[in-house]
C-alpha cells in the first residue's frame, strides 16, 4: 500500500509538471527527464513481499545484479526528441549533466582532459540517434563491485567470487560465464583494478 500510494502521488505531480509546462507554453523549450537512479525493492525489512517488479532482471535495489540498476528511462522534448522513438543504448545517471551542458551551450573538457566528466553527453543520442562511444561502466555498493563492458558484465559480490555473464545473451545473468572467459574476466578485473586504485584519473 505504501508504494501504490508513492506511485499515484508521484504521477499525479509529474501531471502537474506536464500541464505547467503546456500552460505556459514552455514545453517546446523544456526537455523532460523522467527516470530512476536504482531497481525496484523485491523484499523489504519487516516481511515485506513481491514489492515491485524487476522484469526479468536479477536482483533487487542495493544489490549490482542488473535488477538493482537497470531502469527505464524516458526523455520528452516535442519538436526536438522523434515521439515513439526508442533505444536500447545504456547510459547512466552521471549523462545527465554533460547532457544539459551540451544542450544549453556550455563547453565541458573532452575526455582525454585531466579534470574530465565521467559521464558522456546523450544529446547526440537522443537528437540525432547517433550511437554512445563505447566504454566501460563501475558500480560499487559496500562490498559489491561490478564493471561492464559492452555485453560482458563482472559481477563481484561480497564473498568475493567474480561472476562473469553476457548481458546480450543472458539478461537474467543466469549463466556463470566466469570458466569459460578467463581472457574478459582478466580484461574486466584489470579495469577494476584501475579505478580502485585510481589510474583511470591520469586518463
Amino acid at each position: 500500500p505504501v508504494v501504490r500510494r508513492m506511485i499515484e502521488e508521484l504521477d499525479a505531480s509529474v501531471g502537474e509538471i506536464l500541464s505547467a509546462l503546456r500552460r505556459l507554453s514552455l514545453d517546446r523549450r523544456t526537455l523532460v527527464v523522467f527516470t530512476s537512479d536504482n531497481g525496484g525493492y523485491l523484499s523489504y525489512a519487516g516481511g515485506w513481499k513481491d514489492i515491485s517488479s524487476n522484469g526479468v532482471c536479477r536482483g533487487q535495489k542495493g544489490q549490482l545484479y542488473e535488477g538493482g540498476h537497470r531502469v527505464p528511462a524516458v526523455f520528452w522534448w516535442p519538436g526536438r526528441i522523434k515521439p515513439g522513438s526508442t533505444t536500447d543504448a545504456t547510459a547512466m545517471t552521471m549523462d545527465l549533466f554533460p547532457t544539459c551542458l551540451e544542450l544549453v551551450g556550455v563547453e565541458f573538457l573532452p575526455n582525454d582532459s585531466p579534470n574530465a566528466l565521467d559521464g558522456v553527453s546523450l544529446a547526440p543520442l537522443l537528437l540525432k540517434n547517433k550511437p554512445l562511444p563505447e566504454r566501460t561502466l563501475f558500480w560499487r555498493m559496500r562490498e559489491q563491485k561490478a564493471v561492464r563492458r559492452g555485453p560482458w558484465k563482472l559481477v563481484v559480490p561480497p564473498d568475493g567470487k567474480p561472476e562473469l555473464y553476457n548481458l546480450a545473451d543472458d539478461p537474467s545473468e543466469t549463466t556463470n560465464l566466469y570458466l569459460e572467459r578467463p581472457d574478459v574476466v582478466k580484461r574486466l578485473t584489470l579495469s577494476l583494478d584501475e579505478i580502485r586504485r585510481g589510474d583511470h584519473l591520469e586518463r
